[in-house]
């Protein structure tokens, strides 16, 4: 276990196990927001964002807080950003550690010290290599448990009033990733197809609110099977529990053929 204070003196004590960042890449097929063509849609909103500012790199970052291995970066500096996914850096970032319990936008810097006095010293080393020294981070947190972060990093003087310009960065990260969420949503329908009959019908169910218990009474199979089916379902559809799951079914209309 590691606890260290960034430079606003906020203290996160972070688990480290050296099993969670592998020295080489796993080869897997990662699904998670991976469409590249809606990525490169959102990427050319990005690039407009910057584009009267220098020496400035973005990082639009979406990760999955149940399964913090789950992380989508759309940015600018793709050799630093792909070696912190390979390496699975997210897991003890001090920068994601803090927007995990945090709903407002702070700065930060690489002089990160655990308690000890010592820096972080792996990660911190092999940022700076790549013109990561500094940056403003917005967080936003997504009804799909979603952690959504905006970083502009700078290494130097980018021309950017921070002060003045939150409220139109924070503005901007709010309409970019409901862009995201329906873009990718259009995708989901079509997942439509291959929900089984027995899975849309405990859907159209629960989603009249019924219990599990009263879909099993209703269908006249076990609960144990109506919550089997129900998580098969979640699965497909990309959503974490069924609340979400009902809430993607309505606003598709998956159920209205």
């Amino acid at each position: 276990m590691l606890s260290f204070h960034a430079s606003s003196n906020v203290k996160f004590t972070v688990y480290y196990s050296s099993k969670l960042i592998p020295e080489a890449v796993i080869d897997v097929t990662d699904t998670y927001y991976n469409d590249n063509g809606i990525n490169e849609i959102i990427q050319s909103d990005l690039n407009n964002l910057i584009a009267g500012y220098t020496n400035t790199t973005y990082a639009y970052a979406i990760m999955n807080k149940k399964d913090p291995s789950q992380m989508r970066i759309i940015n600018n500096n793709p050799a630093w950003f792909t070696l912190y996914l390979e390496r699975k850096y997210q897991l003890i970032d001090p920068v994601i550690i803090r927007a995990l319990s945090s709903v407002e936008d702070f700065f930060w810097d690489n002089k990160v010290l655990i308690a000890s006095g010592h820096n972080l010293t792996r990660i911190f080393s092999e940022s700076s290599g790549h013109n990561i020294f500094q940056g403003h981070t917005f967080p936003l947190h997504d009804y799909l448990n979603n952690l959504v972060v905006l970083s502009i990093i700078s290494q130097e003087d980018s021309g950017i009033d921070m002060t003045a310009s939150r409220p139109h960065f924070m503005y901007f990260l709010t309409q970019l990733h409901q862009k995201t969420l329906s873009l990718y949503s259009k995708i989901h329908q079509k997942k439509n197809v291959i929900l089984s009959p027995r899975e849309r019908q405990i859907l159209k169910w629960i989603s009249a609110g019924k219990t599990y218990a009263e879909v099993s009474v209703i269908l006249a199979i076990t609960e144990r099977t109506v919550k089997f089916h129900m998580s098969n379902a979640m699965k497909k559809l990309g959503v974490n529990n069924a609340r979400h799951a009902v809430r993607l079914i309505m606003e598709l209309r998956l159920l209205d053929n």
